[in-house]
């Protein structure tokens, strides 16, 4: 296993120098909010006695935390994706926490972003809808920006994800083989409802790309209430790719009722037509936020035959892959 690094290495990681002002010193606590990857808070002291708040993330496999380390997909793993998406889009784009450096090198292994510590509250704890939906607009927005633009993100990080008919059918072979293992009642009828699963990745393979968090969950959005407009700040995009901004907006309004998921939805709405793009009539739009509720049931199925989601995320994924294979005809 990789070894923490030392006062000396993060400082020299930093080229010494934050903000053009001498780093003198440096404080360090783990981050309480770890996960799966190796989070510390640091508090770097400047000679001009600035102090500014960072957030160290190591990417690297050995310092992923738990079991987080034997479950997550070797396929999945690359910490050049997040450490890029950082450094080569949301920073040109002023978009996120701000990226105050980045190291990623093999010997020895390691894989260091340094982002700026944002003083918010993980969506999940808002009970407000109205701030959900500025969140949705916000993200509307996002995704517009960087529609018609997937070459160019491509060149700057070739490490994205691509979310192809590929990608779909391949979480379709991985949740098929966890229901063949599954001792839930339920599975074999999910697992026959799946059996016509490439129509739905062939349908979300065709929708409009850009570019996307791909785990656009409430608790990796930081939002600031005493901004104003409201600060939104998504965080850990690990899984960023080239794909339908619609698998967002389905993470983001997974866990609302019908109605309030509506608001949501026409929130998002208008914050892509706002900022130039379009939106499908409103039935296709139900169908294609359906897929993509039925393709992260499958992610989170297909994860790992030893992993059990956290517990933020804990949801009876199942029932609910069920109940969409019925609401998209699949069974």
């Amino acid at each position: 296993m990789s070894e923490s690094a030392t006062d000396r290495e993060l400082i020299e990681a930093l080229g010494g120098r934050i903000d053009g002002h001498e780093i003198v010193g440096l404080e360090r606590r783990p981050y309480r909010y770890a996960t799966s990857a190796s989070l510390e808070e640091l508090v770097v002291t400047t000679r001009d006695g600035g102090r500014t708040t960072l957030i160290l993330k190591d990417l690297s496999r050995e310092r992923l935390l738990g079991d987080a380390r034997s479950t997550k997909p070797e396929f999945l793993h690359e910490p050049r994706r997040e450490l890029e998406t950082y450094r080569r889009i949301l920073g040109p784009a002023g978009v996120g926490p701000r990226c105050i450096g980045a190291i990623s090198r093999s010997d020895p292994e390691r894989h260091w972003l340094f982002i700026e510590k944002v003083e918010g509250v993980e969506l999940w704890q808002v009970g407000e809808l109205s701030v959900w939906e500025h969140v949705a607009g916000w993200v509307g927005g996002f995704h517009a920006g960087f529609a018609g633009r997937v070459d160019e993100l491509r060149s700057a990080n070739p490490h994205l994800l691509e979310h192809s008919e590929a990608w779909f059918r391949s979480w379709h072979e991985r949740a098929s083989e966890a229901l063949a293992q599954s001792t839930d009642d339920r599975a074999p009828a999910l697992a026959r409802a799946l059996e016509r699963y490439g129509e739905v990745a062939e349908a979300l393979a065709a929708l409009p790309r850009t570019f996307v968090h791909g785990e656009l969950y409430p608790s990796n959005v930081i939002v600031v209430r005493d901004r104003d407009p409201l600060g939104v700040y998504p965080l850990d995009w690990e899984m960023a790719a080239i794909g339908s901004g619609l698998i967002d907006l389905a993470a983001l309004s997974g866990g609302w009722a019908a109605a309030e998921r509506r608001r949501l939805e026409d929130a998002y709405g208008a914050g892509l037509v706002g900022a130039g793009g379009s939106l499908p009539d409103s039935h296709e739009l139900e169908a294609s936020l359906a897929r993509c509720r039925l393709q992260l049931a499958l992610q989170w199925l297909g994860w790992s035959a030893d992993w059990a989601p956290p517990p933020e995320h804990a949801h009876d994924w199942l029932g609910e892959a069920l109940a969409l294979a019925g609401e998209l005809k699949l069974r």
